[in-house]
């Protein structure tokens, strides 16, 4: 990564910085020592890095589709340990392994899980955005080939909704719901019609606030995961099936992992929105705009999601 001081053309220009300011810019370009996010803990981890392994599993998606919800229930399970939002294949601004690793547990702390339920330890990560980036799945095959992989897929036109009104709250979108899905598909158009002007930047194929409704269209992403990584690495799961019938979901999740099955105590939703109803006359447009790309998931994983009605 270019450091933010080379920015800066002008020598008078740098020389005129305090030395506190030329520090705090040299971190910002060090974010592996970002005094931001210094800590003795921090520091004991990525000390104590060369004794952690990588993790066992990643939740990669989808965004607003009950990961944070999964997550919580993770971490009352005594043979589970996850970080959320690491986001480390996404906007990778090192090669250090050490740093990624030192989110994870230690050698010594999974052999004490072992020791005391009998049982496997393992650990993972949830950054919901990894479905989305292109780069994400080889980056994550030259790392972890054998990771296992958790998707959770809502309705996308409920995903998309809900994603919308999440960056309302955040004060990052103005605009109504539907304004911005109409200008989402004049730009969708626009690319298809004109592909010499299609952004050359694989970040921006993951920014939530531009992608309401193309980070629905489920089966491309997976396509490409999936070309990558064995089936048998890929638990694919549904958000109403997590609401609905949580403790047996759960189940199913903690045999893909290999971890006993275990009553999670607290069972409450996680970063759950309120908010106003969708109007039907969009929610039937966005049924029909989805149909043939859902009826492409349900054939390229020989199952049916309730989501056309």
């Amino acid at each position: 990564m270019i450091s933010i001081l080379k920015l800066c053309t002008e020598y008078e220009l740098i020389h005129t910085l305090s030395t506190r300011t030329k520090l705090r810019l040299w971190l910002l370009s060090h974010p592996e020592l970002n005094f931001y996010k210094f800590s003795i803990n921090n520091s004991f981890r990525i000390l104590t890095s060369y004794f952690r392994q990588m993790p066992d599993f990643i939740i990669i998606g989808s965004t607003k589709s009950g990961t944070t919800s999964l997550s919580g229930y993770f971490r009352q399970h005594p043979n589970l340990s996850i970080i959320t939002n690491v986001h480390f294949f996404e906007y990778i601004l090192t090669n250090n392994l050490r740093w990624y690793k030192s989110h994870f547990p230690t050698n010594l702390q999974r052999y004490y899980v072992k020791l005391k339920t009998g049982q496997n330890h393992v650990s993972g990560e949830d950054t919901a955005t990894y479905l989305f980036h292109p780069l994400v799945p080889e980056r994550i095959k030259k790392t972890i080939p054998h990771v296992k992989l958790i998707i959770i897929l809502r309705n996308p036109v409920d995903r998309a909704y809900s994603n919308h009104q999440h960056q309302v709250r955040e004060g990052l979108e103005i605009r109504t719901f539907e304004d911005a899905i109409k200008s989402e598909l004049k730009r969708m158009e626009l690319i298809e019609d004109n592909k010499e002007i299609k952004i050359n930047n694989s970040d921006f194929d993951n920014a939530t606030i531009f992608s309401y409704l193309r980070h629905g269209i489920y089966v491309d992403r997976i396509k490409i995961w999936m070309t990558l990584f064995g089936k048998n690495q890929f638990l694919i799961l549904n958000t109403e099936e997590l609401a609905e019938n949580t403790d047996k979901t759960l189940n199913k999740i903690f045999e893909f992992l290999d971890v006993p099955h275990y009553k999670i105590p607290d069972l409450r939703r996680r970063n759950v929105g309120k908010y106003e109803k969708m109007q039907e006359s969009t929610r039937e447009f966005l049924i029909n705009f989805y149909k043939p790309h859902n009826q492409r998931l349900y054939k390229f994983l020989n199952r049916r999601f309730d989501w056309d009605k």
